[in-house]
């Protein structure tokens, strides 16, 4: 009766632990899209140039603060009250956009690196080197951003409700759902074949490459003024990083990283100009960040929240300020600055491995 009993605690702490990782989920999807909302809007309201300051402010507090907040986290622990901070955080920047958009701005751009840190800590601790829950953290957040974008740009106004309304009701799950730290048992790891340096290195060079091919189709498309395919192809980014978190736990992360990368790179190449080839290359190219956050993991086990905010802070502050400084003329830039970013990743990954020891001062 005992083991019976065991079982059933086990398998009752396991679903808790998937329903809350469901719920970060959508609410990644809200906070992103809230971010989504407030930048459309702003680019209805203000200048270009106020437009690309707000977009250099929210990245420098979302993405650039990812890290350092991570790490800040990570010594507290206390990663369930950091995601209600940051959930109720957006609502106050929600509600405050009809009349304070810059403070809307901070706001936003602060509660979203609080969650993404304190998100992914949870999602690492509860499961780790499980790349498929950490694919349903991290698929709603791009979409929520395309969706919340695109009701700004149209100024739909009953988005406020929606998002407000979605935020307070994940808070709330998050409240009730109470777990410890980490599970109190081993889950099941998948037996798959890791990845080690030359692995690193040869997905960094595919990634350089596919996302140079994906960035110089998106603006085409901007140009083209084709944006409702945005929405199609952020639809195929969530799809992909769902699906591609679940494959490479069954068909191992190295073999799946590889040859997802390897595809990406021939779609992206030579099918810009249909839909369905660039929604496939975006979902592939997308597929491995799970991948990637759960290798930054075996890394530096111990810390969680600040190796989610690596992996999903450092390379999209450099992207985005590199997009800001190739607006208008410069447009053209933004391919080799993005690899130029991609390097600088790297070299700012082998150094931090290098000096891991610092963090156990």
């Amino acid at each position: 009766m005992k083991i019976i009993e065991m079982e059933q605690k086990k398998q009752g702490i396991l679903e808790k632990s998937q329903t809350l990782i469901w719920a970060l989920g959508i609410g990644h999807g809200f906070s992103d899209a809230t971010a989504g909302y407030l930048m459309g809007t702003l680019a209805q309201e203000v200048a270009l140039s106020d437009v690309a300051l707000a977009v250099v402010i929210y990245n420098i507090l979302a993405f650039g603060g990812q890290f350092p907040l991570g790490i800040y986290l990570d010594r507290l622990k206390y990663y369930r009250s950091a995601v209600i901070l940051a959930l109720v955080g957006m609502i106050m920047a929600s509600i405050c956009m009809g009349f304070q958009i810059w403070v809307g701005t901070i706001l936003a751009g602060v509660s979203s690196a609080i969650f993404h840190v304190a998100g992914g800590g949870i999602t690492l601790r509860s499961f780790p080197q499980k790349a498929s829950y950490m694919g349903i953290f991290s698929a709603f957040g791009v979409f929520g951003l395309a969706l919340g974008g695109w009701a700004g740009a149209t100024q739909a106004l009953w988005i406020q409700l929606v998002l407000v309304a979605g935020l307070g009701i994940v808070a709330i799950l998050v409240l009730v759902i109470k777990l410890p730290e980490a599970l109190p048992f081993e889950v099941d790891t998948p037996k798959t074949t890791f990845l080690d340096t030359h692995d690193y290195l040869m997905i960094l060079l595919m990634v350089a490459i596919a996302a140079r091919s994906a960035i110089w189709n998106y603006i085409q498309l901007l140009y083209n003024h084709q944006y409702e395919w945005l929405l199609y192809i952020a639809l195929a980014a969530m799809v992909g990083k769902l699906l591609g978190g679940w494959l490479s736990d069954r068909v191992g992360m190295r073999l799946y990283a590889l040859v997802s990368l390897a595809m990406a790179i021939v779609v992206l190449s030579w099918g810009h100009r249909k839909l369905i080839w660039l929604m496939i290359g975006t979902g592939l190219l997308q597929s491995i960040t799970p991948v990637s956050v759960i290798a930054l993991q075996r890394a530096f086990p111990q810390w969680p929240a600040t190796m989610s905010g690596a992996a999903f802070g450092l390379a999209i502050a450099l992207g985005g300020s590199a997009s800001v400084f190739s607006l208008g003329k410069n447009l053209f830039y933004l391919p080799p600055l993005f690899i130029w970013g991609m390097g600088v990743w790297l070299l700012y990954f082998y150094a931090f491995k290098l000096h891991k020891k610092l963090f156990s001062i």
